[in-house]
């Protein structure tokens, strides 16, 4: 036989070995003693209603028994359900006592290096805190050096921690924490806002709230072995998960246990129903057998499985170390972009309430009103000696918490922070112009600031108004203090999630110089329009 035939029907051979081994899933050890004993062993919880609990005979019951069952049927076996915790559930899986694990886990790139995570996922929490309504705390920055009750195992613990600055007392399981709660021992309790939902349902707690928003929003998954990825039995259970969202089972199940809607679920059922022009599901299977990456919790890919942007990002990653999420984590490169946007706007309006409140402060302190221009001026002398950041918290907690607990009315953020940080600045201003205009009356001594004079005032006090105004902008960093989505609060929610601080540092202090060049470079560039129309003031 010919030797170049050979070794291309050898290679040949070699090719078609290896396309079919990639597109078959390897054997389930698991899979075959499940189908030969006719059980599926699945780690459950009972502590954590609706979704893992006890009923009046100790039975288990809830969302995730549902769904337990609903898996043993599916593969035609009985379930033998095992009690499982937040802290032992893992490795209940790596010791071989279940075969699966459906208990509140979330899908994290630490979890995945103990065992494998199922695709998709079929549910998403977020984290919040539980705690007496008495204590009017309306955002995450008002538990900073609080003490709050949690659980061991959670894997929000120790991010939220390092991120608002919480003094944790950890405890073994719900209960011991919710008793902690009761006895007083910390002022709340953080876990995740399903089971927190469920307890305040209860009339024992009642008198207790949940009243921050959302932190840490994390897909959870279906555990299997480590040993099992890639086999027959991961892909087996992820097809039963896709059929959850795609039949509406999971929405179904979400509604019969009394919890509130999950934008999370109807999003993934729209998401995993799509179907493409020849009647397939956009999210089918490729033939490796893996889920396209469109379809995939984009946050948990490597390098190897990611396409286009965020193979080089991920890619960059691995190698160097440099996480750049923000460019090619489509989650953290929408939240980026927002709180760039928020820090755009805010400083547009910081800029047109600093100028157009000073300039009008001015008109009435140099009026010929005395008292207007007495409380024009005594006005202004608080608004400058008093720090921006105290009148926000004045403004926002202490005036805001009374509208919010005698009138139910809240307060906006955002606006609190554009009307302190511009008092703050208008003032300046206005002290600039009513010096401008003392100094005109050196050579007119009727001159007075008026609608005509005001803007050739300005142009003479251009140089400290300039200043000001580029303080005012540099200074919206501090709205991040009372919960403003602005780039600062964005970009530490990106360190506590992805740990790229070193990143995100650099990132923000050139965001910074790039947003305050440009602001002055237009700013410099209005200043000679305006100085070129009117004139240099004389």
């Amino acid at each position: 036989m010919n030797t170049k035939l050979w070794w291309a029907r050898l290679v040949g051979l070699w090719m078609v070995c290896l396309l079919s081994t990639a597109a078959t899933a390897t054997t389930s050890q698991t899979l075959q003693a499940i189908e030969k004993a006719g059980v599926i062993r699945i780690g459950v919880k009972s502590d954590f209603p609706p979704f893992g609990m006890l009923d009046t005979d100790g039975q288990p019951k809830g969302l995730e028994i549902d769904l337990a069952r609903d898996v043993a049927r599916r593969l035609n076996v009985d379930a033998s359900l095992v009690k499982v915790t937040t802290e032992n559930r893992l490795q209940r899986l790596e010791q071989g006592a279940v075969d699966l694990v459906i208990a509140t886990t979330a899908d994290t790139i630490e979890r995945r290096r103990i065992a494998t995570a199922i695709e998709p996922a079929y549910y998403a929490g977020g984290v919040t805190v539980m705690m007496r309504a008495n204590q009017r705390i309306q955002d995450w920055g008002g538990l900073r050096g609080k003490t709050l009750c949690a659980t061991q195992g959670a894997y929000f613990n120790r991010p939220m921690s390092e991120r608002y600055l919480l003094d944790l007392v950890i405890y073994r399981d719900t209960r011991d924490a919710l008793l902690g709660l009761r006895d007083g021992r910390c002022v709340g309790y953080l876990y995740t806002q399903s089971a927190i939902n469920s307890f305040l349902a209860k009339d024992e707690w009642q008198g207790y709230v949940a009243p921050l928003p959302l932190a840490m929003v994390t897909q959870w998954a279906l555990f299997v072995s480590r040993a099992e990825k890639g086999s027959a039995f991961e892909r087996a259970i992820g097809d039963i998960v896709a059929d959850w969202h795609r039949s509406g089972f999971l929405i179904e199940r979400e509604q019969a246990w009394g919890l509130p809607p999950s934008s999370f679920l109807v999003q993934t059922r729209s998401q995993w129903s799509a179907r493409e022009k020849n009647g397939e599901f956009v999210c089918a299977r490729t033939p490796e057998g893996e889920w396209p990456i469109g379809c995939r919790n984009t946050a948990l890919l490597t390098s190897a499985e990611a396409t286009g942007l965020q193979n080089i990002g991920l890619m960059i990653k691995e190698r160097t170390g440099i996480d750049l999420s923000f460019v090619y984590d489509p989650f953290d490169r929408t939240r980026f972009i927002k709180g760039l946007l928020v820090t755009v706007a805010m400083m547009a309006a910081c800029l047109v309430v600093s100028l157009g409140g000073g300039m009008a402060w001015a008109l009435l302190a140099d009026g010929r009103v005395r008292w207007m221009s007495a409380l024009a001026r005594w006005t202004a002398v608080y608004a400058r000696m008093t720090p921006p950041l105290l009148q926000m918290y004045l403004l926002f907690f202490g005036v805001g918490g009374m509208l919010f607990a005698h009138l139910g009315i809240s307060l906006y953020p955002m606006m609190v922070a554009v009307l302190c940080m511009g008092a703050y600045t208008a003032a300046a201003i206005m002290n600039s112009l009513v010096e401008a205009a003392r100094h005109q009356r050196v050579k007119n001594p009727s001159f007075q600031l008026s609608g005509s004079t005001l803007v050739p005032t300005a142009i003479l006090a251009r140089g400290p108004i300039m200043g000001s105004l580029i303080n005012v902008m540099k200074q919206t960093v501090m709205a991040s203090a009372i919960g403003v989505p602005e780039l600062l609060l964005v970009s530490l929610a990106i360190m506590a999630d992805q740990g790229n601080v070193n990143v995100m540092m650099n990132v923000l202090l050139l965001a910074y110089l790039g947003l305050i060049a440009s602001a002055a470079a237009v700013l410099a560039w209005l200043q000679v329009r305006i100085t070129r129309r009117y004139g240099e003031a004389g």
